[in-house]
């Protein structure tokens, strides 16, 4: 009963960090039918006393309006204060540069991966209370709900956020690649508790109680591990000094350096230079095996005329 009872309230968490969703946006659009009906009362006015402000050169097969003393101020100011914003935002925002920022940015300052953190906590804490001791069951079925989150991973960002036809998932990405490289990307927490709980009653209608908990924890790390690698490549932080105090460490701090340039080196390559290939990122290795990690030199020639 406890257990149904937490579920229940871990998913009414989700559903209510999206129920702010409308409301959000309804107060968007009444702040622009506000300012939109402002503006056409602002050009009735201008209209009746300074009519020149409002002469329009008009394109000789058009009646479209090519320019005016009133318009070029506007789209100016306009201009100016769409720079001011993209500043203030970048100011704002505040890309670590380090992996201490980086860190504190991701656990302290966002409330997604914290609750992530937590609800693995609570999966791993039911999993141990339980009568069943873990066996190779366990450890297998968890290693295999990581490897499905990397095929998972792969083919939803290559057929359906890279889709032909328009969703919403789409324009939101697309929204994404238009931003500039370096910026703060972590999934809001009501799409990341949606997800993991959605998984998590989907496990649990086909397996046993004991292993839907090890699936449910090993889809849930690989997927925290996913957000994090999408959000560090995104910073200004630089692949952390491979350490030589020991073999051990310095194997480990060797491999860390270079799985971080190979994560990041191929996700700056499907932002700049084409967006068709490299779709991979927790396991680089599966844009060899789907033959989406071509040389650029070779990708150059194809597209030359």
């Amino acid at each position: 009963m406890t257990r149904l009872f937490v579920e229940i309230l871990c998913v009414g968490a989700a559903i209510a960090c999206f129920a702010w969703r409308p409301f959000i946006q309804s107060v968007s659009a009444f702040h622009l039918v506000s300012v939109h009906q402002s503006f056409r009362l602002c050009h009735h006015k201008v209209s009746k006393t300074s009519p020149n402000l409002l002469s329009c050169r008009r394109s000789p097969n058009s009646r479209r309006c090519l320019s005016s003393p009133l318009h070029s101020t506007m789209n100016n100011r306009r201009d100016e204060a769409s720079t001011t914003i993209h500043v203030e935002d970048r100011k704002s925002e505040g890309v670590p540069s380090t992996w201490k920022e980086a860190l504190q940015r991701f656990f302290l300052g966002e409330s997604g991966p914290p609750l992530v953190v937590l609800s693995i906590s609570w999966f791993a804490f039911t999993r141990l209370q339980l009568a069943e001791t873990i066996s190779i069951h366990d450890i297998t079925i968890f290693i295999l709900a990581i490897v499905v989150w990397w095929f998972q991973e792969y083919f939803f960002h290559r057929v359906l956020l890279h889709s032909p036809f328009e969703w919403f998932g789409k324009s939101i990405h697309r929204d994404h690649h238009e931003k500039s490289y370096f910026h703060v990307s972590i999934d809001p927490p009501a799409l990341l508790l949606t997800w993991l709980f959605a998984a998590h009653f989907m496990l649990k209608s086909v397996l046993p109680w004991h292993l839907c908990l090890s699936s449910t924890i090993g889809y849930a790390v690989a997927g925290l591990y996913y957000e994090w690698s999408h959000y560090i490549v995104h910073t200004r932080v630089k692949a952390p000094t491979p350490s030589h105090e020991n073999y051990f460490v310095g194997y480990i701090s060797t491999a860390m350096s270079s799985m971080f340039s190979q994560m990041r080196d191929n996700h700056i390559r499907h932002h700049r230079v084409d967006d068709k290939y490299w779709y991979a990122f927790s396991v680089p290795a599966m844009d060899d095996l789907f033959t989406t990690n071509p040389e650029i030199k070779v990708l150059k020639r194809k597209e030359s005329p």
